[in-house]
């Protein structure tokens, strides 16, 4: 029949997978509708539109999710709905399970988050594919600086932007000399000194497709606080809390995964090795809740 539309066997227009999987099912001028899929436990944010015209309707059609504003909690599950128009600060949510989201938007938005999503991704997994020792490191340290994040109580602003940084930190690695990288001993002070630039490229690659917090983050997350860290040499209350709590999580992952030419220090090892240098390279503050995470996991 002319006019009528019928999607079947998961048909779509488009679709993009990175962090979240998102499809568009249809549009009409400036309206769009799509569907959202995110994994369990992923942090998400809603910022201001360009225009204040827009709004943009989220339906929970499976799953659940959590939304902070200020010391107000909505927990929301299948079936309900929430929508945002013309709003003046970011609206950080948390999928709590694996979630799918019926999303409608009055303005197209689709191959923006097409653009910026598919870029990152791509990104993501050039880095980690040179790194052959370091796969899925992003995640990883993305789930346990979100995780510090939360036992020392920080806002859910933070816990977003933590999120993006974390987990995008090393994308820098790309252009890093592969024999460098893939190196299967030490490394002397010239290469050190290349792989000392993955966090300045990080940021250089961030710049512009988040909030300016992400790129101030990844820049620091070699920083230390007694002045030995890179790029800047910056100490103490000069570091970003946020690039503190994934330099413990960074380092504490590097030194638990095997590499060539050595094993993998236990968690209990590495740990101890994080106390032994807290006030130096590490807060003492997040070094403990790290600990009480990894005992909340059983991985302690």
């Amino acid at each position: 029949m002319e006019g009528l539309f019928i999607g079947k066997d998961n048909k779509y227009i488009d679709q993009v997978r990175g962090t979240s999987i998102l499809s568009l099912l249809a549009k009409l001028d400036n309206l769009e509708i799509m569907l959202y899929e995110f994994s369990a436990g992923r942090p998400n944010s809603i910022i201001p539109g360009d225009s204040s015209d827009l709004m943009e309707f989220y339906y929970i059609i499976e799953g659940s999710i959590v939304i902070d504003v200020g010391d107000d909690r909505f927990e929301l599950g299948k079936g309900e709905y929430f929508y945002v128009h013309n709003i003046k600060a970011t609206v950080p949510f948390r999928t709590t399970t694996d979630t799918k989201m019926l999303y409608v938007t009055s303005a197209p938005v689709y191959n923006y988050l097409y653009t910026y999503t598919d870029d990152l991704n791509n990104l993501l997994i050039k880095s980690e594919k040179k790194d052959a020792y370091t796969h899925n490191h992003g995640n990883r340290v993305q789930d346990y600086s979100v995780k510090i994040a939360a036992k020392l109580g920080l806002t859910n602003e933070i816990n977003y932007t933590i999120a993006l940084a974390s987990l995008f930190h090393d994308i820098g690695k790309c252009f890093i000399p592969d024999e460098i990288l893939n190196k299967p001993s030490s490394l002397n002070e010239v290469e050190f000194s290349y792989i000392k630039k993955h966090s300045e490229y990080s940021a250089d690659l961030l710049r512009g497709k988040f909030v300016e917090d992400v790129e101030k983050i990844v820049l620091q997350h070699h920083e230390r606080l007694d002045g030995s860290g890179y790029p800047k040499g910056l100490k103490g209350d000069e570091i970003c809390i946020e690039a503190k709590i994934i330099a413990v999580a960074d380092s504490y992952d590097a030194m638990t995964s095997d590499r060539s030419y050595r094993t993998g220090l236990t968690p209990e090892v590495a740990i101890e090795e994080l106390k032994d240098f807290i006030g130096k390279y590490y807060d003492e503050s997040i070094v403990l809740a790290f600990e009480k995470v990894l005992h909340d996991d059983g991985i302690l």
